[in-house]
């Protein structure tokens, strides 16, 4: 019995120094949390709200999700790949939050112009106080994933768990104190929630690692990682194209009901894409750490992804009807489709992740940039082409066939870069033996 019991702690605790599997893990778990906590958001949301205002605010956060995503110049990953070997931690994160904070500023003031032309379902962004908010929300959103990066650049996304479960309590409570109002109140709704996330964040950035807010922003630092910034910033633009652009083609080829449609299915089968991207997020972390045992870290990462990806696949594509049911019959008829065909993509999904990762712990980012051009052009145009005819079926497919090609790409990239890697093998051995 006593070598049960030791054996079973010895196991628990090569458990809890596996630090892939552990931040892996707490990710997975705190991504989990998040997405039922907006499962539940929306559930509320949607029993308070009509199906054209939900629409309109899906719209909206989503147009907003994009830019404050952009506004990170790249500087998540960054973080994440140069802050472990860092001596002046503090001025790298200052330095990224404040680029952040201007970019993200420009990109939401300029759009916040441009989206009342693009659609006149959009007009309300010509409401001051709607504009502003819309700013002050993207900025805001920016800032949270950030202070995530830099969670995950220490190897600690435990704390990731804490802050997001907090979080989450924070905006599933919010519906149901604001149970009136329009697109706006549950737009304010949503941001109010990644407010109360960032403050969190910052509050135990300073006790966790000594944090200190600085306005100062230190060019030297910026100067060392500015290529790979770069690289990592087009990249960023090309992958999230898709999915924040696609609500704005199906709001004007099919309208706000079927926009909001789009963006339930999307958040349930983003469950599992969250399997593969908080798997390949700590593969980043220990790669970055340690970049020789990169496809030792890959492997178990592969195994640990087909061990919960394939059931879970599975599952929704089986009784995803029942989970779109929950929101309304109207979503369960209208988005049962396209929801089979988002978690049959999360397969391809797998490959790019871990493609992409392998690229950038290797700082090849060629490649990466790439398949997001090509995952990007191809999903966007093919969604283009076919919602006319398809509906929202020829949405999935299309996305399907970009992540598909995109790994294409990639594994050509990746024989390329071992065959030349070969080559300069054969010729260091060739000159040894001269």
């Amino acid at each position: 019995m006593n070598t049960v019991l030791r054996t079973i702690q010895n196991r628990l605790q090569e458990t809890r120094e596996n630090t892939l599997l552990m931040n892996a893990l707490y990710l997975m778990v705190s991504t989990f949390i998040l997405g039922a906590s907006g499962f539940i958001f929306w559930v509320v949301v949607t029993k308070s709200y009509n199906a054209a205002a939900v629409g309109l605010a899906t719209t909206l956060l989503s147009v907003s999700g994009l830019l404050s995503l952009l506004g990170l110049a790249g500087f998540d990953t960054t973080f994440v790949r140069f802050l472990p070997g860092s001596h002046r931690k503090n001025d790298y994160i200052n330095s990224g939050l404040i680029v952040s904070m201007l970019i993200g500023t420009i990109l939401a003031v300029a759009l916040g112009f441009v989206l009342p032309l693009l659609s006149p379902s959009l007009s309300i962004m010509s409401n001051p106080w709607v504009f502003l908010s819309f700013v002050f929300f993207t900025v805001v959103t920016s800032l949270n994933v950030l202070t995530n990066a830099v969670f995950l650049a220490y190897k600690q996304a435990r704390y990731i768990l804490i802050i997001n479960t907090l979080f989450s309590v924070f905006k599933v409570v919010l519906p149901l104190l604001v149970i009136k109002g329009g697109a706006v109140a549950i737009f304010a709704l949503a941001g109010s929630a990644q407010l109360f996330g960032l403050a969190l964040s910052i509050m135990w950035m300073r006790r966790k690692f000594g944090y200190k807010m600085s306005p100062v922003l230190h060019m030297d630092t910026l100067r060392v990682v500015r290529k790979f910034s770069l690289s990592i910033y087009v990249s960023n633009v090309l992958s999230l194209l898709p999915p924040t652009l696609l609500p704005l083609i199906i709001l004007h080829y099919s309208g706000p009901k079927n926009a909001a449609y789009y963006y339930m299915a999307f958040t349930i089968a983003n469950v599992l894409y969250t399997i593969v991207y908080a798997t390949m997020q700590s593969v980043l972390a220990e790669g970055s750490h340690n970049a020789a045992a990169l496809r030792s870290h890959v492997m178990a990462a592969a195994k640990l992804i087909s061990v919960l990806l394939i059931p879970a696949t599975l599952m929704i594509v089986l009784f995803g009807n029942n989970l779109l049911a929950i929101f309304g019959a109207e979503y369960a008829k209208g988005a049962g489709l396209l929801l089979r065909l988002l978690a049959m993509g999360a397969v391809p999904i797998a490959a790019y992740a871990a493609l992409t990762t392998t690229f950038k712990v290797t700082k090849k980012l060629a490649p990466v940039v790439g398949m997001n051009a090509i995952s990007a052009l191809v999903t966007l145009g093919l969604s283009n082409w076919w919602i006319a005819p398809f509906g929202l079926e020829g949405v999935g497919w299309a996305w399907i066939v970009g992540d598909a090609l995109a790994c294409g790409i990639g594994v050509i990239f990746l024989l390329k870069s071992r065959r030349v890697v070969r080559q300069q093998s054969q010729i260091e051995i060739h000159e040894q033996a001269q």
